[in-house]
């Protein structure tokens, strides 16, 4: 079954779901200088305004510099109120000073959309900094590792489109 605009919710059109509704897309990312993605893949489902989004990142070169790291979302995000995405960042730094810009640490976050952006990009990826003090700081290029310790990034939920 597919969904189609307008269509309401209902228990007997949940029991009619079609795993094929699931589709899979490539994040662009834009931001992280020198960073590149050995693994760059995303998944979502619309039902009705709503799409439930997964997007799986794993670095394949290092990042540069302090321009923000910031994956495409598969639709425009509605931007009437903010709304957050949950991540789960692995071997990511944090912030734009050392040592933790570029100390490896597991680290969560939120992937931020502003009433004041628009299209399908994020205004920002926070996660937390536990080196120097435990602030949220921004995912920046210089944070995404490479080598010993590989930046992964899993972004998972569900927002508003527009």
């Amino acid at each position: 079954m597919k969904w189609l605009a307008g269509m309401r919710i209902t228990a007997d059109r949940l029991q009619q779901g079609d795993p094929t509704d699931i589709v899979t897309y490539i994040p662009t990312v834009n931001g992280g200088g020198t960073a590149t993605w050995a693994t760059q893949i995303g998944y979502y489902s619309i039902t009705d305004m709503w799409v439930d989004v997964t997007i799986y990142l794993i670095a394949g070169a290092a990042g540069s510099g302090t321009s923000l790291v910031l994956p495409s979302m598969p639709t425009n995000v509605d931007r009437t109120t903010r709304q957050a995405l949950v991540i789960h960042a692995e071997s990511v730094g944090a912030g734009g000073t050392a040592p933790a810009a570029t100390t490896s640490a597991v680290r969560g976050g939120e992937v931020v959309f502003f009433t004041t952006g628009s299209g399908a990009f994020p205004d920002r990826i926070r996660v937390d900094e536990s080196v120097t003090g435990g602030n949220e700081q921004n995912l920046q290029g210089q944070n995404i590792l490479f080598g010993a310790n590989t930046s992964m990034l899993a972004i998972t939920g569900r927002y508003r489109r527009v």
